[in-house]
């Protein structure tokens, strides 16, 4: 039987930038074990970016990932050339800086908590409520502190803290690189969604929709994480079709429901966005997560259905 990439980090890839940092903002009160850090130094990487254009437009389409090795030098001459010369940054969601912070915790507060009088045991049965005892301990968690949170929530909060024992970092991600090669240019910076909008992603999703993907997390959590490694080394390739697999093609069967929210949905909603950037003029460089430009229903694909060409550079 095959085995499909651990559900969590496949989540965490797929989520959204502000999704790892809502899971960030609470993994800061875990203490797991040291990172188990793996050398990507040596690793000639090319992520996967694409173009398209008309008479006064450009746009570069880069996959970015959100957590990454802090060995890894991933940024190539290409794609720091295309930076520079951008009139805009486009990412998913704003992420950074205080008041966005601030913003982000108060959603993930009011939507990632349970009500009153209901807690995460009382939404498990007795086999996932074991398997959290058990899992939960490998990441420096324990079940008790998790009660509080919706499912989506504990599953984004253990995913976070599984890929920083794996030694991947959120400082080291592409986002943040990205804006800081533009910070103090005039670079316009551009988001696709707002902060309430991605964490809905999740958030909307129907408690047994939650339950089960959780359920079905844990599960994965307990096998060995080397597909991990399999897919940064995919992404660093700029190897779209394993990341298609690898990150989509299980969420594709295993939770149909969730892949159509944190997928398909959200790239059917930026297709336009992106075609109203390619109406205007001035060069646009659009970073959102690689799993969203991959496989049939991923932005590269809509956009040609649309009759826009888009070349792999």
């Amino acid at each position: 039987m095959r085995r499909s990439k651990p559900f969590y980090s496949r989540l965490t890839s797929a989520a959204g930038a502000l999704l790892g940092a809502a899971g960030l903002a609470f993994a800061g009160a875990l203490s797991p074990a040291q990172a188990q850090l793996v050398d990507y130094s040596g690793l000639e990487a090319r992520p996967a970016m694409w173009h398209l254009s008309d008479a006064d437009s450009d746009i570069y389409l880069f996959g970015t990932f959100h957590l990454l090795p802090p060995s890894l030098d991933w940024q190539t001459d290409t794609m720091r050339e295309h930076l520079a010369n951008a009139d805009a940054l486009y990412l998913e969601a704003d992420v950074q800086g205080a008041e966005a912070q601030a913003r982000m915790q108060a959603l993930v507060v009011e939507l990632g908590l349970n009500p009153q009088g209901v807690t995460l045991s009382s939404m498990l049965d007795a086999e996932a409520w074991a398997l959290l005892a058990r899992v939960a301990p490998t990441v420096g968690a324990t079940p008790e502190m998790l009660e509080p949170m919706r499912p989506w929530l504990a599953q984004i909060v253990l995913s976070v803290a599984q890929m920083q024992v794996l030694g991947l970092d959120p400082e080291a991600g592409a986002e943040k690189a990205l804006l800081a090669a533009v910070a103090g240019t005039d670079v316009e910076l551009g988001y696709f969604e707002t902060a309430e909008q991605q964490v809905r992603v999740l958030a909307d999703l129907p408690d047994s929709v939650q339950v089960a993907g959780f359920a079905e997390g844990l599960r994965e959590m307990e096998r060995t994480p080397a597909m991990l490694d399999e897919m940064v080394r995919a992404w660093a390739a700029g190897d779209i079709d394993t990341i298609d697999r690898i990150v989509n093609a299980d969420m594709r069967e295993q939770t149909p429901e969730m892949y159509e929210a944190l997928i398909v949905q959200r790239n059917r909603d930026w297709v336009p966005q992106i075609q109203a950037l390619l109406d205007g003029e001035g060069t646009v460089f659009v970073a959102v997560g690689a799993a969203h430009l991959s496989g049939d229903n991923g932005v590269v694909e809509l956009l040609r259905e649309s009759g826009i060409i888009v070349t792999r550079q």
